[in-house]
C-alpha cells in the first residue's frame, strides 16, 4: 500500500507561523499547540493525496541536541518523530537540512512512501527533492503564507522542483498560534511557589527524556539557552503570571535542575531486572 510522509522544518514553520499569526519569530513569546497543528498538517497532506501517512517528521535545533519540554511533548505524539540539529554558538540551526535529507532519501530508496510533503523554505534541500524524485518518489512542497500577500518566502529553485506547491494561509495558522494570555495580573508570587513549580517543571522533563538526555543537562553548568527560555514560558503559564520575577528566576533553575538530578538518582537506584 503505498503511503505519503511529511517532513517539517520546524525552525521554518514556528518562525513563519508565529510571525504572520502573532508578529513575532521569537518563539519565547507566543504559544503554539502542537498536538492540533500536527494534527491539521497531517490532515492537509491526507486529503491532498488521499494515502495513508507513514509518520510525520519533525526536525529542530537544540544546543547539544538536548529537546527542550515542547520538543519532547511533539516526540511523545503517535506516528511523530523529532529529529535535532545543534544550534551554534550564533543561534543558527546546524545539521536540520542533513537530517531531512537522510530521511527523504531512506524512504525513498527503501520505497516506504510514494509521496513526500516538504514543509521548509530552504534552497539546500533541493538537491534533495530532485533525487527523492529520481528515485520515484513524488515531493510536494509546503509553504507558509506571508502577512500581507501569498508569497512564501521560500528559495524559489525549491519551489520549482517540486511536483506540486500548496501555500498554506493565516487562517489555516491562526488556530494553532497564540500570544500569551494578556489578562494575566501582576501579582507577587513566594519564593516557595516559584521553587515548586521549578521541581513540578523539572520532573516532567525528565520523565520524557532518556538517561542520556538529563545526563547532558545535569554535566552543563547552566541551562542551556532554549531549555531556559522554555522554562521560563513554562513557569510564567504555571504560575498564571506575565513573567517570573527576576529575583526568584535563580531558585527557578535551581529547582528545575534538582528535579532532574533526583530523577537521575532515582533511576539509577532501580534494581536491574534480570533477563
Amino acid at each position: 500500500m503505498d503511503k505519503s510522509a511529511i517532513l517539517v522544518d520546524a525552525g521554518y514553520l514556528l518562525a513563519r507561523g508565529g510571525l504572520v499569526v502573532c508578529g513575532t519569530k521569537r518563539r519565547a513569546e507566543f504559544d503554539c499547540a502542537y498536538e492540533p497543528l500536527i494534527g491539521a498538517l497531517t490532515e492537509v497532506a491526507a486529503d491532498h493525496c488521499r494515502l495513508q501517512a507513514l509518520r510525520l517528521y519533525w526536525y529542530d535545533g537544540a544546543p547539544d541536541r538536548i529537546p527542550t519540554s515542547d520538543h519532547l511533548k511533539v516526540g511523545n505524539l503517535p506516528y511523530v518523530k523529532v529529529r535535532l540539529g545543534r544550534i551554534g554558538q550564533d543561534g543558527r540551526q546546524k545539521g536540520v537540512d542533513a537530517l531531512i535529507y537522510r530521511d527523504l532519501m531512506t524512504l525513498a530508496r527503501e520505497r516506504a512512501i510514494s509521496r513526500a510533503y516538504l514543509l521548509s523554505g530552504d534552497e539546500d534541500l533541493r538537491e534533495g527533492v530532485v533525487a527523492a524524485q529520481d528515485l520515484g518518489v513524488q515531493v510536494v512542497v509546503v509553504g507558509l503564507a506571508s502577512t500581507n500577500s501569498s508569497t512564501t518566502s521560500q528559495s524559489r529553485d525549491l519551489v520549482r522542483e517540486s511536483d506540486e506547491h500548496i501555500v498554506l494561509t493565516k487562517d489555516f495558522l491562526s488556530p494553532f498560534f497564540s500570544m500569551p494570555d494578556a489578562s494575566r495580573e501582576i501579582r507577587e508570587v513566594e519564593q516557595d511557589e516559584v521553587s515548586s513549580v521549578g521541581r513540578e517543571l523539572g520532573a516532567q522533563w525528565a520523565g520524557n527524556a532518556t538517561p542520556s538526555e538529563i545526563q547532558a543537562i545535569l554535566d552543563q553548568g547552566k541551562l542551556p539557552r532554549e531549555i531556559d527560555s522554555q522554562l521560563l514560558k513554562d513557569a510564567s503559564r504555571s504560575l498564571e503570571v506575565p513573567r517570573v520575577p527576576d529575583e526568584l528566576v535563580r531558585d527557578l533553575r535551581s529547582a528545575f535542575k534538582a528535579a532532574v538530578e533526583a530523577a537521575r538518582e532515582g533511576a539509577a537506584a532501580q534494581p536491574v531486572s534480570a533477563s
